[in-house]
């Protein structure tokens, strides 16, 4: 499959806090990857801070720190982890929250603490610029410190006393937020995804409550309760839908089975921008899952075509998405003279091009309808080189990055890997390249290896050992059909990528190892 890859294994159940004592965090030295959110324990976690605190929502309170070095961890979240955390869809209020509870509640803050101390390792790993790492902080915290605040959260929600409170989920979604950020950071991504099914079933049972109590929800809780649910719950829902770029059996939680379901009611413009990307990310979904389900129907063997009607009915809301989508940015609102709003107007337009390409060459004979697609891939490439450019205008700097979202690092893989033309792949290594991204699981090295390798495999059977001119040179037996990878990280070894792929026209599966 041309966007889909492993982490270990791709089916990755919930597992639960644990109860008893004996499954507790006994010591703050040891890291239990295998403690994961859940809604079948939600009752037992209580916020030690709520009540007037998140009725009114305001710096007016925060809690004590107990030292320099946790202030200055506090400071780099503030400042650093938080800029990037939702760069692609900015989100001022969501930032403020997320600001306001790491200072009030306790879980939340130690959570915030092994983020913003992971975050700093991740900046500077082999890297010689130490602007954004105090000396002071480095001193003083111990290489183990990450790990002793992501326990101590967990201890605090373990701890406290039982409830049956809605803004005691509230506050466990927030912290199981911050956890899948964590573990991506940390590599653990299957963690990260243990965290993120247990998030969504969280915010799952929080519009149950809200439907069977609807009549007074609105009037029982209190406002910054309201905030946090809902903004929380966007956030989990989001990561939820981007995770089939990378998961080829997930099903996010809002896609109904046979994706016949309809989006939100187009017979009005978009309100905004964000109303936009919404509607997008739902489509977005639909497609990858469209193009995975065809991947697991014949994993290594011929490409089954898609039933017309489902492909149909998916192209046809992605065309309405798109006119809607061009009529908000016609309505004089400046969206794309913004300095602020002009990445996220590019980003929309690459996903929406490459979710098109996708599903207009869905079918046996794929592998060759993709040179059709040429002018759209050169367009997503000079979109993808606009966001990558006010991405490294936001960060400051050429240094790593990460988000917990899906941005760019897909839609470049899919172009490195499916247009055969020599100078728009070579244009996405550059991309790929400049600078080391992280996008959940995706990082832009990785990602760049392996569209080197599919170059050096397809173009090393054109002959006389040059780089063909034109993508007719690269025959249909020469084209890699399916390809997955596994970033594999053992001890003091060299980290690797294990490929596998198979040829068009070709029998057999071919397996290989990359080193970083």
């Amino acid at each position: 499959m041309p966007f889909a890859f492993k982490t270990e294994k791709t089916k990755i159940e919930s597992s639960r806090y644990h109860n008893d004592k004996a499954d507790r965090v006994e010591s703050r030295d040891s890291y239990h990857p295998c403690t994961t959110i859940s809604a079948y324990r939600s009752k037992q976690w209580h916020a030690e801070y709520h009540g007037l605190i998140l009725q009114n929502p305001g710096p007016f309170m925060i809690l004590p720190v107990t030292g320099s070095a946790q202030a200055e961890a506090m400071c780099f979240f503030e400042y650093i982890s938080i800029k990037h955390l939702n760069e692609y869809h900015p989100w001022d209020s969501w930032r403020e929250t997320l600001m306001f509870f790491s200072q009030t509640v306790s879980s939340v803050r130690h959570a915030a603490i092994a983020l913003a101390l992971m975050h700093r390792n991740y900046l500077n790993r082999d890297s010689s610029d130490r602007v954004l790492q105090p000396h002071s902080l480095k001193d003083r915290q111990p290489c183990n410190a990450p790990l002793l605040h992501y326990n101590r959260a967990i201890q605090l929600l373990l701890t406290q006393e039982s409830g049956d409170s809605t803004e005691i989920t509230a506050i466990t979604l927030l912290v199981c937020y911050l956890f899948i950020c964590f573990d991506h950071l940390a590599g653990n991504d299957v963690q990260a995804v243990k965290h993120l099914r247990g998030g969504v079933e969280l915010s799952r049972n929080i519009d149950k409550a809200i439907l069977n109590n609807s009549s007074t929800y609105e009037d029982a809780k209190p406002l910054g309760v309201r905030t946090l649910i809902c903004q929380v719950t966007k956030q989990i829902r989001r990561l939820d839908m981007q995770s089939v770029t990378f998961l080829v059996d997930w099903n996010p939680a809002d896609i109904q089975e046979g994706f016949m379901s309809q989006l939100p009611p187009f017979d009005s413009p978009f309100r905004s921008l964000d109303q936009a990307a919404d509607h997008l990310q739902i489509l977005v979904a639909r497609v990858m899952r469209l193009c995975n389900t065809e991947q697991q129907l014949s994993p290594m063997g011929e490409m089954l075509p898609l039933p017309c009607s489902l492909k149909d009915i998916v192209l046809g809301q992605l065309e309405t998405w798109s006119t809607l989508f061009e009529n908000i940015l016609q309505q004089g609102n400046s969206y794309e003279a913004d300095s602020e709003t002009y990445p996220l107007v590019s980003l929309l337009r690459l996903q929406y091009t490459i979710a098109w390409i996708l599903l207009n060459s869905c079918g046996p004979g794929r592998e060759m309808d993709y040179d059709d697609f040429l002018p759209e891939f050169q367009q997503c490439v000079a979109l993808a080189g606009d966001v990558a450019a006010a991405h490294e205008r936001y960060s400051g700097s050429l240094k790593p990055t990460f988000t917990p979202e899906v941005g760019i690092i897909p839609v470049l893989y899919i172009i490195g890997v499916k247009c055969r033309h020599p100078i728009v792949r070579r244009e996405v290594l550059s991309i790929l390249r400049r600078q080391q991204i992280r996008e959940a699981v995706w990082d832009s090295i990785s990602a760049a290896r392996v569209v080197e390798r599919v170059i050096e495999i397809e173009e090393g059977g054109s002959g006389e050992g040059h780089m063909p001119q034109t993508m007719e040179q690269i025959a249909v037996w020469q084209r890699i059909k399916a390809l997955s990878w596994i970033h594999v990280i053992s001890g003091q070894s060299a980290a690797r990528l294990d490929i596998t792929y198979t040829f068009c026209a070709r029998e057999g599966i071919h397996t290989e190892s990359l080193i970083m």
